[in-house]
């Protein structure tokens, strides 16, 4: 935990490439030899810090799911926690959202708006193939729905990371959950 929380530290702030196995010791407090017996490269540290930060996230959709709503509550909720994750967890979705590293993570990690077979995937996919069955969410590819549920606050996420947008997602997150859900809705 102790490398995984330095190399975050390290990643994030001077970044990935400016970061080697001697800084990663120096934050930590352990020993080269004992990063290199607990990880086999950075690279894979990398990854490692990545899958974990993806874990937190779809933790947190999964805690943010309301018992017994409605469509439309489920889907706001979801888009509120995306947004919400991102400012209480300001570093690692700093890393998992902006110092991603394609050439090492491409085929390593599972993409963390991937609907699966969890928890949160069975109660979102409910709760839009109810919406679509009882004519309040319009039938949309797959590809399309995600992107409105989770590229549309991620788009604000990033632009607030990099300093575009001054506002921190908690003061937007109702107006974006509630564009996303006209986004989907049939009226």
């Amino acid at each position: 935990q102790r490398i995984l929380a330095a190399a975050l530290k390290l990643f994030v702030e001077p970044g990935y490439f400016n970061t080697n196995i001697p800084d990663l010791s120096r934050e930590s407090h352990c020993s080269i030899g004992s990063i290199y017996h607990t990880f086999k490269s950075k690279e894979e540290i990398a990854s490692e810090l990545y899958i974990e930060g993806i874990k937190l996230f779809r933790l947190a959709l999964t805690n943010a799911l309301p018992k017994n709503c409605n469509e439309k509550d489920i889907l706001k909720n979801i888009v509120k926690a995306v947004l919400l994750f991102s400012e209480s967890n300001h570093q690692i979705s700093k890393y998992i959202w902006l110092c991603r590293h394609h050439e090492f993570l491409a085929l390593k990690v599972q993409s963390p708006t991937k609907v699966g077979f969890d928890k949160l995937g069975r109660s979102l996919t409910k709760a839009i193939k109810s919406g679509e069955k009882n004519g309040l969410i319009r039938n949309l590819s797959a590809p399309v729905l995600w992107s409105i549920i989770f590229g549309i606050p991620l788009a604000y996420i990033r632009d607030w990371l990099e300093g575009l947008n001054t506002d921190p997602p908690s003061i937007v997150a109702d107006e974006i959950a509630e564009a996303c859900w006209r986004a989907l809705s049939v009226s």
